[in-house]
């Protein structure tokens, strides 16, 4: 990919921030997430080049951000307690399946 078309699909972080967001395979999120945030931070330096007052679209790139670290961390803890749960269920098998 040249330059010009790398920086063309760099520069429509809103898609990629869209599809990090919605993204229901958790395989492929992280993978997602990195693509987005390497499209914001590339347009936020982009933007602090050509028009380092601060506006609408920088605004919206740092509250991107913000909510691709937060859904990366659900993503994180979320997986921890999978494989807490997969080690309590290897430790203690009948637990989850007893019944009053």
């Amino acid at each position: 990919m040249g330059g010009n078309q790398s920086a063309q699909v760099l520069r429509s972080w809103r898609g990629l921030y869209k599809a990090a967001l919605f993204e229901t395979d958790r395989t492929k999120l992280p993978s997602r997430i990195e693509e987005a945030r390497r499209a914001l931070v590339f347009r936020s330096r982009e933007l602090f080049v050509t028009s380092p007052n601060y506006d609408g679209e920088t605004e919206a790139i740092e509250n991107a951000l913000y909510a691709l670290r937060a859904l990366e961390n659900c993503l994180r803890l979320n997986t921890k307690d999978r494989r807490r749960a997969d080690r309590s269920e290897e430790q203690f098998p009948l637990l989850g399946t007893q019944h009053l």
